[in-house]
């Protein structure tokens, strides 16, 4: 019977969307400022805050300054990507020194969703791209540093990469690196959470000591995709463009992609899993079963979503169901004694209305 398979392809084809693979990180800032007078001292780590001296201490004279931006998009869909920026400069006063460190650090949460109890893996791919920066103004010296990624997630092998990098100078110029880390896999499967955690740390020196200093002392900057971290005269982005900052990532990056194997409920009707058909939904009694298989007028399930009143298991009509499964009304079989007693009484009537004289005009 054509009913049979046009209906349910028809209900098909306008059934609920698919269930996507999903992806969401949530990052939590846990980044530290370090302050000192002391070249690579970080003891005594503060919270970063933008407002706190040890992250922005600005002057005319007097530069320490450690800014971080950050943030996530592609939140639910199958990849999403991290971004972070930051930036360090140190610039002293005269007779002194300025050390400023930033830990760029954050805590991170991978929600994985739509998958079906399905295997899936995660494909992680990491790159950044900054500049160590010196200026050479004055009597003394200065220098920049960065340390390398350093990410962790949750059943995921070794994810760190990069070397670490200084610059130390007495003239003016920039130093670029960079390096990437691509296509490192954890694999599950279901739904499930991953927390992880990246620290990358920057930091610059600046020394103004000696007779000759005079208030122009030597400036370190580390810039990792924020070229002003400073509005000071003596700090800014135009004297380390001498490198093409064009070129990107500027920062640091990461990107999570996820890739699920096919499922009942994915939108997709996969032969090699047994399915008949996928409308994109775990729902039965709409033309496809939660189990991938067709449903439709005859089969004994009653599916209200087809528009069935009832399914008798069987397309024949007469026997209380018809063959598009609406509920048939009958008349009793004559076997039943009650059913001969309704037709002998239907009958008295009838023949007492036959003999009924006319009433004269």
């Amino acid at each position: 019977m054509s009913l049979r398979l046009a209906l349910p392809l028809a209900l098909l084809t306008l059934g609920s969307p698919a269930t996507s693979q999903m992806l969401t990180l949530t990052p939590t800032n846990q980044s530290l400022c370090f302050a000192s007078d002391d070249d690579d001292d970080q003891s005594g780590p503060v919270a970063y805050s933008p407002g706190s001296p040890a992250c922005n201490e600005t002057g005319v004279v007097d530069i320490n300054v450690f800014a971080v931006d950050a943030h996530a998009s592609g939140n639910g869909s199958p990849a999403v990507a991290f971004d972070v920026d930051a930036g360090v400069v140190a610039d002293a006063n005269p007779a002194s020194t300025e050390y400023q460190a930033g830990r760029i650090a954050y805590d991170l949460t991978l929600e994985i969703s739509g998958t079906g109890g399905a295997d899936w893996d995660l494909v992680i791919d990491q790159q950044l791209q900054g500049l160590l920066t010196t200026v050479s103004d004055g009597d003394g010296s200065a220098n920049a540093g960065a340390t390398g990624a350093a990410l962790a997630l949750d059943g995921g092998p070794p994810l760190d990469f990069a070397a670490p990098v200084s610059r130390s100078a007495g003239r003016t110029g920039s130093q670029p690196f960079s390096a990437s880390r691509i296509g490192d896999v954890v694999s599950g499967s279901g739904d499930a959470t991953l927390s992880g955690s990246l620290e990358i740390t920057i930091d610059a020196y600046s020394d103004c000591g000696g007779l000759l200093c005079l208030g122009n002392a030597d400036e370190g900057a580390v810039l990792f995709g924020l070229d002003d971290v400073s509005s000071s005269i003596f700090v800014s982005a135009d004297e380390y463009s001498t490198w093409g900052r064009a070129v990107g990532p500027d920062g640091y990056r990461v990107t999570f992609t996820l890739d699920a194997g096919p499922f009942c409920g994915d939108g997709t009707t996969d032969g090699g899993l047994g399915e008949e058909c996928d409308d994109g939904n775990m729902a039965s009694g709409d033309g496809c079963s939660d189990l991938c298989v067709v449903e439709f007028c005859g089969d004994g399930a009653l599916q209200p979503g087809l528009g069935e009143e009832c399914d008798d298991g069987n397309t024949t009509g007469g026997d209380g169901c018809s063959d598009v499964c609406a509920v048939e009304l009958t008349v009793p079989a004559l076997a039943d004694p009650g059913a001969w007693l309704l037709a002998l009484a239907l009958a008295v009537a009838g023949a007492r209305g036959l003999r009924r004289p006319r009433k004269a005009i």
